[in-house]
Protein backbone atom coordinates (compact mmCIF):
# COMPACT_ATOMS: atom_id res chain seq x y z
CA UNK A 1 0.00 0.00 0.00
CA UNK A 2 1.11 3.75 -0.49
CA UNK A 3 -0.29 6.85 0.32
CA UNK A 4 -1.16 9.23 -1.81
CA UNK A 5 0.72 12.42 -2.24
CA UNK A 6 -1.02 15.73 -2.21
CA UNK A 7 -0.28 19.68 -3.09
CA UNK A 8 1.46 20.44 0.04
CA UNK A 9 3.80 17.73 0.26
CA UNK A 10 7.27 18.08 -0.49
CA UNK A 11 9.28 16.33 -3.36
CA UNK A 12 13.13 15.98 -2.90
CA UNK A 13 15.98 14.49 -3.89
CA UNK A 14 16.86 11.83 -1.38
CA UNK A 15 20.67 11.75 -2.37
CA UNK A 16 22.32 13.02 0.55
CA UNK A 17 22.65 16.57 0.73
CA UNK A 18 19.55 16.88 -2.16
CA UNK A 19 22.07 16.58 -4.63
CA UNK A 20 22.70 15.46 -8.19
CA UNK A 21 25.17 15.28 -11.07
CA UNK A 22 25.33 17.72 -14.16
CA UNK A 23 27.62 18.55 -17.08
CA UNK A 24 29.41 21.67 -16.47
CA UNK A 25 31.07 24.26 -18.33
CA UNK A 26 32.49 26.84 -16.76
CA UNK A 27 31.45 30.91 -17.18
CA UNK A 28 33.92 33.30 -19.21
CA UNK A 29 36.46 34.56 -18.80
CA UNK A 30 38.31 31.64 -20.60
CA UNK A 31 42.06 31.16 -21.16
CA UNK A 32 43.48 32.14 -24.31
CA UNK A 33 44.25 28.72 -25.07
CA UNK A 34 41.34 25.98 -23.70
CA UNK A 35 42.90 22.78 -21.90
CA UNK A 36 43.61 19.68 -23.87
CA UNK A 37 40.23 17.84 -23.62
CA UNK A 38 38.60 16.00 -21.99
CA UNK A 39 39.91 17.90 -19.28
CA UNK A 40 38.83 18.19 -15.31
CA UNK A 41 36.93 21.70 -15.91
CA UNK A 42 34.72 20.39 -18.64
CA UNK A 43 34.18 16.20 -17.20
CA UNK A 44 30.65 15.54 -16.13
CA UNK A 45 31.68 16.12 -12.52
CA UNK A 46 29.50 19.21 -11.83
CA UNK A 47 27.08 18.88 -8.65
CA UNK A 48 24.60 21.04 -7.58
CA UNK A 49 22.06 21.24 -4.77
CA UNK A 50 18.28 21.00 -5.64
CA UNK A 51 15.85 23.06 -4.07
CA UNK A 52 13.13 20.45 -2.19
CA UNK A 53 9.41 21.87 -3.33
CA UNK A 54 5.75 21.58 -3.30
CA UNK A 55 4.21 18.60 -5.45
CA UNK A 56 2.23 22.01 -6.31
CA UNK A 57 5.29 23.79 -7.99
CA UNK A 58 3.65 26.92 -9.28
CA UNK A 59 6.18 27.31 -12.68
CA UNK A 60 5.39 23.59 -12.88
CA UNK A 61 2.01 23.97 -12.73
CA UNK A 62 1.72 27.05 -15.09
CA UNK A 63 3.71 25.30 -17.92
CA UNK A 64 1.16 21.93 -17.73
CA UNK A 65 4.16 19.48 -15.47
CA UNK A 66 1.30 19.45 -12.20
CA UNK A 67 -1.50 16.64 -12.31
CA UNK A 68 -4.15 17.13 -10.08
CA UNK A 69 -7.66 15.85 -9.06
CA UNK A 70 -10.04 18.58 -9.30
CA UNK A 71 -12.86 16.71 -7.25
CA UNK A 72 -11.43 14.08 -5.27
CA UNK A 73 -9.67 15.72 -2.05
CA UNK A 74 -8.05 14.61 0.69
CA UNK A 75 -7.08 17.18 3.75
CA UNK A 76 -8.84 19.53 1.91
CA UNK A 77 -6.24 19.47 -1.02
CA UNK A 78 -5.82 18.18 -4.54
CA UNK A 79 -3.82 14.60 -5.25
CA UNK A 80 -1.50 13.89 -7.84
CA UNK A 81 -1.94 11.32 -10.51
CA UNK A 82 -0.75 9.45 -13.01
CA UNK A 83 2.70 11.27 -14.64
CA UNK A 84 2.66 14.51 -12.49
CA UNK A 85 6.20 16.42 -12.41
CA UNK A 86 6.84 18.95 -10.46
CA UNK A 87 8.48 20.72 -13.30
CA UNK A 88 10.87 23.08 -14.92
CA UNK A 89 12.81 25.90 -12.89
CA UNK A 90 13.54 24.25 -9.55
CA UNK A 91 16.01 26.26 -7.84
CA UNK A 92 19.81 24.30 -8.32
CA UNK A 93 22.43 25.83 -6.73
CA UNK A 94 26.34 25.27 -8.01
CA UNK A 95 28.28 22.97 -5.94
CA UNK A 96 31.27 21.33 -7.29
CA UNK A 97 33.52 22.10 -8.42
CA UNK A 98 32.60 25.75 -8.06
CA UNK A 99 29.66 28.26 -8.59
CA UNK A 100 30.41 29.42 -11.91
CA UNK A 101 28.92 27.01 -14.45
CA UNK A 102 27.52 28.24 -17.19
CA UNK A 103 25.25 25.23 -18.03
CA UNK A 104 23.08 26.10 -14.63
CA UNK A 105 20.99 28.47 -17.18
CA UNK A 106 19.83 25.57 -18.77
CA UNK A 107 19.54 23.11 -15.75
CA UNK A 108 17.15 25.66 -13.88
CA UNK A 109 14.62 26.05 -16.64
CA UNK A 110 14.85 22.64 -18.00
CA UNK A 111 14.36 20.86 -14.44
CA UNK A 112 11.99 17.81 -14.01
CA UNK A 113 10.85 15.83 -11.09
CA UNK A 114 8.73 13.24 -11.87
CA UNK A 115 6.53 10.29 -10.31
CA UNK A 116 6.93 7.20 -12.25
CA UNK A 117 4.25 4.75 -11.00
CA UNK A 118 0.44 4.66 -10.61
CA UNK A 119 -2.14 2.48 -9.19
CA UNK A 120 -4.16 1.48 -11.71
CA UNK A 121 -6.96 0.43 -9.58
CA UNK A 122 -7.52 3.62 -8.18
CA UNK A 123 -8.67 5.98 -10.50
CA UNK A 124 -9.40 9.71 -9.42
CA UNK A 125 -11.29 11.85 -11.63
CA UNK A 126 -10.44 9.12 -14.54
CA UNK A 127 -7.23 9.23 -14.34
CA UNK A 128 -4.69 6.89 -12.32
CA UNK A 129 -3.28 7.91 -8.53
CA UNK A 130 0.39 8.70 -8.47
CA UNK A 131 2.41 6.89 -6.52
CA UNK A 132 5.48 9.17 -5.11
CA UNK A 133 7.39 7.47 -1.91
CA UNK A 134 10.76 6.25 -2.27
CA UNK A 135 10.67 4.66 0.98
CA UNK A 136 7.88 2.52 1.31
CA UNK A 137 6.73 -1.06 0.14
CA UNK A 138 6.78 -1.44 -3.04
CA UNK A 139 9.04 1.29 -3.06
CA UNK A 140 7.84 4.47 -5.89
CA UNK A 141 10.58 6.65 -6.24
CA UNK A 142 10.32 9.85 -8.88
CA UNK A 143 12.99 10.57 -10.74
CA UNK A 144 15.53 13.80 -10.75
CA UNK A 145 17.12 16.01 -13.46
CA UNK A 146 20.25 14.93 -13.65
CA UNK A 147 23.43 13.88 -15.85
CA UNK A 148 24.28 12.23 -17.88
CA UNK A 149 21.17 9.76 -17.02
CA UNK A 150 17.99 10.62 -14.94
CA UNK A 151 18.20 9.15 -11.71
CA UNK A 152 15.34 7.29 -9.94
CA UNK A 153 16.05 8.92 -6.50
CA UNK A 154 13.87 11.20 -5.33
CA UNK A 155 10.50 10.92 -3.14
CA UNK A 156 7.63 12.78 -1.27
CA UNK A 157 8.81 11.98 2.15
CA UNK A 158 5.84 13.90 3.44
CA UNK A 159 3.30 11.85 1.56
CA UNK A 160 4.09 9.36 5.03
CA UNK A 161 2.06 11.84 6.98
CA UNK A 162 -1.30 11.67 5.27
CA UNK A 163 -4.01 8.68 5.72
CA UNK A 164 -5.57 7.47 2.59
CA UNK A 165 -3.75 4.56 1.12
CA UNK A 166 -4.06 3.08 -2.69
CA UNK A 167 -3.07 -0.31 -3.80
CA UNK A 168 -0.70 -1.31 -6.70
CA UNK A 169 -1.00 -4.44 -8.28
CA UNK A 170 2.44 -5.91 -9.31
CA UNK A 171 2.17 -5.20 -13.07
CA UNK A 172 1.67 -1.68 -11.79
CA UNK A 173 5.05 -1.87 -10.44
CA UNK A 174 6.45 -3.59 -13.31
CA UNK A 175 5.82 -1.27 -15.54
CA UNK A 176 6.89 1.70 -13.58
CA UNK A 177 10.25 -0.01 -13.01
CA UNK A 178 10.59 -1.22 -16.52
CA UNK A 179 9.93 2.59 -17.62
CA UNK A 180 12.73 3.90 -15.27
CA UNK A 181 15.03 1.31 -16.65
CA UNK A 182 13.94 1.95 -20.09
CA UNK A 183 14.72 5.69 -19.64
CA UNK A 184 18.36 5.26 -17.86
CA UNK A 185 19.49 3.13 -20.57
CA UNK A 186 17.79 5.22 -23.47
CA UNK A 187 19.73 8.46 -21.65
CA UNK A 188 23.10 6.75 -21.28
CA UNK A 189 22.54 5.80 -25.00
CA UNK A 190 22.33 8.65 -26.47
CA UNK A 191 25.13 10.24 -24.48
CA UNK A 192 27.51 7.69 -25.75
CA UNK A 193 26.34 8.20 -29.27
CA UNK A 194 27.33 11.63 -28.75
CA UNK A 195 30.65 10.67 -27.81
CA UNK A 196 30.43 10.06 -24.24
CA UNK A 197 32.27 12.45 -21.42
CA UNK A 198 35.11 12.73 -24.25
CA UNK A 199 32.82 14.03 -27.18
CA UNK A 200 31.59 16.51 -24.93
CA UNK A 201 34.68 17.74 -23.58
CA UNK A 202 35.37 18.38 -27.28
CA UNK A 203 32.43 19.94 -28.13
CA UNK A 204 32.80 22.33 -25.44
CA UNK A 205 36.38 23.06 -25.79
CA UNK A 206 35.57 23.80 -29.26
CA UNK A 207 32.69 26.19 -28.44
CA UNK A 208 34.39 28.11 -26.31
CA UNK A 209 37.76 28.70 -28.54
CA UNK A 210 35.47 30.08 -31.07
CA UNK A 211 33.44 32.05 -28.80
CA UNK A 212 33.97 35.92 -28.58
CA UNK A 213 32.70 37.86 -25.17
CA UNK A 214 30.16 34.78 -24.08
CA UNK A 215 28.63 34.25 -27.81
CA UNK A 216 28.96 30.21 -26.63
CA UNK A 217 26.15 31.18 -24.14
CA UNK A 218 23.93 32.48 -26.63
CA UNK A 219 24.50 28.99 -28.66
CA UNK A 220 24.33 26.75 -25.57
CA UNK A 221 20.59 28.32 -24.96
CA UNK A 222 19.30 28.59 -28.60
CA UNK A 223 19.95 24.59 -29.00
CA UNK A 224 17.94 23.92 -26.35
CA UNK A 225 15.27 26.75 -25.35
CA UNK A 226 14.84 26.93 -29.43
CA UNK A 227 15.47 23.66 -30.98
CA UNK A 228 15.27 22.77 -34.70
CA UNK A 229 13.05 21.45 -36.98
CA UNK A 230 15.37 18.98 -38.15
CA UNK A 231 16.69 15.51 -36.34
CA UNK A 232 18.71 13.04 -35.92
CA UNK A 233 16.86 10.34 -37.46
CA UNK A 234 18.65 7.70 -35.81
CA UNK A 235 18.29 9.27 -32.59
CA UNK A 236 14.79 9.99 -32.74
CA UNK A 237 13.84 6.48 -34.19
CA UNK A 238 15.64 4.87 -31.04
CA UNK A 239 13.60 7.15 -28.64
CA UNK A 240 10.50 5.91 -30.49
CA UNK A 241 10.97 2.76 -30.09
CA UNK A 242 11.77 2.69 -26.42
CA UNK A 243 8.62 4.94 -26.25
CA UNK A 244 6.39 2.03 -28.11
CA UNK A 245 7.88 -0.99 -26.05
CA UNK A 246 7.54 0.90 -22.60
CA UNK A 247 3.66 1.65 -23.24
CA UNK A 248 3.29 -2.02 -24.87
CA UNK A 249 4.98 -3.12 -21.71
CA UNK A 250 2.12 -0.93 -19.63
CA UNK A 251 -0.39 -2.18 -21.23
CA UNK A 252 0.54 -5.97 -20.76
CA UNK A 253 1.11 -5.49 -17.17
CA UNK A 254 -1.72 -2.84 -15.90
CA UNK A 255 -4.06 -3.06 -19.25
CA UNK A 256 -4.16 0.07 -19.46
CA UNK A 257 -2.15 2.21 -21.45
CA UNK A 258 -0.83 4.03 -24.81
CA UNK A 259 1.75 3.68 -27.48
CA UNK A 260 2.66 6.24 -30.35
CA UNK A 261 4.82 8.13 -32.23
CA UNK A 262 5.48 11.57 -32.62
CA UNK A 263 8.11 14.60 -33.91
CA UNK A 264 8.42 17.80 -32.32
CA UNK A 265 9.62 20.89 -33.93
CA UNK A 266 10.83 23.48 -31.57
CA UNK A 267 11.43 23.76 -28.14
CA UNK A 268 10.09 22.81 -24.80
CA UNK A 269 8.71 26.23 -23.88
CA UNK A 270 7.43 27.00 -27.94
CA UNK A 271 7.19 23.81 -30.05
CA UNK A 272 4.49 22.02 -32.11
CA UNK A 273 4.19 18.03 -31.90
CA UNK A 274 2.93 15.80 -34.52
CA UNK A 275 1.91 12.29 -33.77
CA UNK A 276 -0.02 9.56 -33.53
CA UNK A 277 -1.38 6.92 -30.96
CA UNK A 278 -3.40 4.16 -29.99
CA UNK A 279 -5.04 4.06 -26.29
CA UNK A 280 -5.72 0.66 -25.23
CA UNK A 281 -8.07 -0.08 -21.32
CA UNK A 282 -9.73 -2.79 -20.06
CA UNK A 283 -13.04 -1.01 -19.86
CA UNK A 284 -13.31 0.31 -23.42
CA UNK A 285 -10.42 -1.74 -25.41
CA UNK A 286 -8.41 0.13 -27.97
CA UNK A 287 -8.89 3.67 -29.25
CA UNK A 288 -6.73 6.32 -31.26
CA UNK A 289 -6.34 9.54 -32.77
CA UNK A 290 -3.95 11.25 -34.42
CA UNK A 291 -2.77 15.05 -35.03
CA UNK A 292 -1.02 18.03 -33.90
CA UNK A 293 -0.79 20.16 -30.22
CA UNK A 294 1.30 23.00 -29.88
CA UNK A 295 2.46 24.99 -26.40
CA UNK A 296 4.05 28.44 -26.13
CA UNK A 297 4.57 28.91 -22.49
CA UNK A 298 1.33 28.48 -20.18
CA UNK A 299 -0.81 27.80 -23.47
CA UNK A 300 -1.58 25.08 -25.01
CA UNK A 301 -3.49 23.58 -27.83
CA UNK A 302 -4.53 20.27 -29.67
CA UNK A 303 -6.45 19.30 -32.77
CA UNK A 304 -7.01 15.80 -33.70
CA UNK A 305 -9.06 12.73 -34.97
CA UNK A 306 -10.70 13.04 -31.40
CA UNK A 307 -11.75 17.05 -30.73
CA UNK A 308 -9.69 20.40 -30.37
CA UNK A 309 -8.88 22.11 -27.32
CA UNK A 310 -7.24 25.14 -26.21
CA UNK A 311 -5.69 25.99 -22.55
CA UNK A 312 -4.03 28.22 -20.45
CA UNK A 313 -2.89 28.55 -16.91
CA UNK A 314 -2.12 31.23 -14.55
CA UNK A 315 1.56 32.23 -14.79
CA UNK A 316 2.11 31.92 -11.05
CA UNK A 317 0.44 28.48 -11.26
CA UNK A 318 -2.60 29.79 -9.81
CA UNK A 319 -5.52 28.21 -11.61
CA UNK A 320 -6.02 27.50 -15.14
CA UNK A 321 -9.16 27.55 -17.87
CA UNK A 322 -9.62 25.10 -20.70
CA UNK A 323 -11.80 24.86 -23.62
CA UNK A 324 -12.20 21.38 -25.60
CA UNK A 325 -14.78 20.07 -27.86
CA UNK A 326 -15.12 16.12 -28.81
CA UNK A 327 -16.81 15.50 -32.15
CA UNK A 328 -18.80 13.09 -30.56
CA UNK A 329 -20.19 14.57 -27.64
CA UNK A 330 -20.06 18.82 -27.78
CA UNK A 331 -17.53 21.09 -25.97
CA UNK A 332 -16.46 21.45 -21.66
CA UNK A 333 -15.28 25.02 -20.18
CA UNK A 334 -13.20 23.80 -17.24
CA UNK A 335 -11.82 27.13 -14.82
CA UNK A 336 -9.96 25.67 -12.10
CA UNK A 337 -9.02 28.31 -9.60
CA UNK A 338 -6.20 27.83 -6.63
CA UNK A 339 -6.36 30.24 -4.16
CA UNK A 340 -4.20 30.82 -0.06
CA UNK A 341 -1.35 27.99 -1.38
CA UNK A 342 0.28 29.11 1.51
CA UNK A 343 -2.59 28.87 4.02
CA UNK A 344 -3.54 25.29 3.27
CA UNK A 345 -5.15 25.71 0.17
CA UNK A 346 -8.03 26.15 -1.79
CA UNK A 347 -9.05 24.95 -4.82
CA UNK A 348 -12.35 25.60 -6.76
CA UNK A 349 -13.14 24.14 -10.21
CA UNK A 350 -16.08 24.88 -12.37
CA UNK A 351 -16.49 22.43 -15.06
CA UNK A 352 -19.62 23.42 -17.83
CA UNK A 353 -20.55 20.56 -19.93
CA UNK A 354 -22.06 19.81 -23.59
CA UNK A 355 -25.13 19.82 -22.31
CA UNK A 356 -25.03 23.24 -20.34
CA UNK A 357 -25.00 22.14 -17.13
CA UNK A 358 -22.81 23.11 -14.73
CA UNK A 359 -20.61 21.66 -11.85
CA UNK A 360 -18.78 22.98 -9.13
CA UNK A 361 -16.10 21.54 -6.92
CA UNK A 362 -14.40 23.17 -4.05
CA UNK A 363 -12.27 21.89 -1.70
CA UNK A 364 -13.69 23.73 1.39
CA UNK A 365 -14.86 20.78 3.48
CA UNK A 366 -18.71 21.79 3.75
CA UNK A 367 -18.86 21.81 -0.07
CA UNK A 368 -16.47 19.10 -1.17
CA UNK A 369 -18.16 16.76 -2.93
CA UNK A 370 -15.34 13.28 -2.73
CA UNK A 371 -13.51 14.11 0.61
CA UNK A 372 -10.72 11.05 0.96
Amino acid sequence: MTKVTIQRDICLNMVVPLTATHDFIPLPPFPPVPPPMPAAPLALTACAIESPVNAWWPPGYALGGNKFTTSVVHCGMTICQMGHDCGKFIPHVQVAPAPNNTLTLLHIPLSSRKANFSASTVKMNGKQTACMTMIGWPPTPMTYCSNPINMPLASAPTSHLNTVTVGMTFGDWFAGAFAIAAGMLLDWLMFRMGGGTKGFGQGAGKMIAQSRAGQYVYQILASNFIGSITTDVTKWGIKQGVGVLTGAVRILATGEGEIGVSHTIGGPFLGLKLGVSATYSSDTGWSGKGGASGNAGPLTGNLDTSGAGIAGNHPLGLGSESHSHSWEKGSTSTTTEIGDPFGGFHNRTTTTGPDGTTTIADTRPSSVSNPL
